[in-house]
């Protein structure tokens, strides 16, 4: 049966094909609206016998812009072969997290349902993790990155894009694009040394990006962020949103969750304790010492988080200003991670 393309062609006969059991009638509430997401969302409650009360079904967006973005990435087919090539692998190991139960996934058109995560309570980038909530996600990156590190089978996923993907080095090419507007927006409230580290960085990232061409890979999420991060009362954590999943070096995630996800304060406290108990857990995870040490790790980081900084140049393009959240969102990573930059002293540490 042909799968639906946007939500509105979703009908009762094609949910009974992909749940295996007769839906009676159906309901849908459209859900993640300006919270970073590049689809169409929605959470679909069902009647019939032997049904979920609610499942999640998500599609590619229809803005044909982010359609042509998100094609360019292969987000759908990475999410699809995600949870039809790697989830039943993570269900084998032990892991500090768990990935939402995939209930359907088509690649052509891509459709996904999904286990519906509530009442889980779902992180908020902007207002930022508890202290609880960050130990939660560190040990979740540190269990997905030591259970995959450096694996013969990571060569078998050759859909899944490492380090020399395109679309990172194309942050070098597109800064010049979108650096007018990210100045005009954020000059006056960002550190002036990193401004200036940014301009010096990007004509450099490409050859920046091969200085990591030798370190063993592992599969990271990709899109480490609390939007993507849902929380028992215990804080144990389920990770969502697989389309960014990536074969990269381990500090990937943690760049992107520890630089601008944690408000300044709580960071600048947390941040030394937080690395020091995610290389307690690599190491545990049987990672050896010279991936896992503190300091390196920390090198990696500073140097991640001069990246994301330029890397913002080219999302300025994308952000509308209109989206409340969306526009809410973009400022508090924007701050954060220049402030981690400074922090930091990325720029001397790479030489601008």
């Amino acid at each position: 049966m042909q799968a639906p393309t946007n939500m509105s062609e979703l009908d009762s006969g094609w949910l009974s094909h992909a749940l295996g059991t007769r839906v009676d009638s159906f309901s849908s509430t459209v859900i993640g609206t300006g919270e970073g997401f590049m689809g169409q969302l929605a959470r679909v409650s069902l009647e019939g016998a032997g049904l979920p009360r609610h499942v999640i079904v998500k599609m590619p967006t229809s803005d044909p812009g982010g359609r042509m973005i998100g094609e360019m990435m292969r987000v759908w087919e990475r999410e699809h072969r995600f949870y039809t090539e790697v989830a039943p692998r993570m269900s084998e190991r032990s892991m500090s997290f768990r990935v939402p139960r995939c209930l359907y996934s088509s690649a052509d058109p891509y459709v996904l349902v999904l286990e519906d995560l509530h009442p889980l309570a779902p992180g908020d980038q902007v207002a930022g993790p508890t202290l609880e909530q960050a130990r939660s996600a560190i040990d979740a990156a540190a269990s997905l990155h030591g259970s995959w590190f450096d694996r013969p089978e990571l060569h078998e996923l050759t859909w899944m894009p490492d380090i020399s993907d395109p679309m990172s080095a194309s942050v070098g090419s597109m800064f010049d694009m979108g650096w007018p507007t990210f100045l005009a927006r954020y000059q006056d409230s960002l550190p002036e040394r990193v401004l200036r580290w940014c301009e010096a960085f990007a004509p450099r990232v490409v050859d920046w990006i091969q200085t990591y061409a030798n370190w063993p890979l592992t599969l990271i999420h990709g899109d480490f962020r609390l939007d993507n991060m849902f929380f028992g009362a215990d804080d144990s954590m389920t990770l969502i949103d697989w389309q960014l999943s990536m074969r990269a070096p381990s500090t990937t995630d943690l760049v992107y969750f520890l630089g601008t996800n944690i408000p300044t304060e709580m960071r600048r406290a947390t941040q030394t304790d937080l690395i020091e108990r995610y290389s307690r857990a690599l190491r545990a995870l049987g990672v050896p010492a010279e991936w896992s040490d503190p300091a390196r790790i920390t090198q990696g980081y500073a140097e991640g988080c001069l990246f994301y900084c330029t890397s913002f140049a080219a999302s300025i393009l994308t952000l509308d200003t209109a989206n409340e959240r969306g526009a809410a969102l973009m400022d508090s990573l924007v701050r954060r991670a220049f402030s981690a930059a400074d922090d930091l002293d990325a720029g001397n540490r790479i030489g601008l």
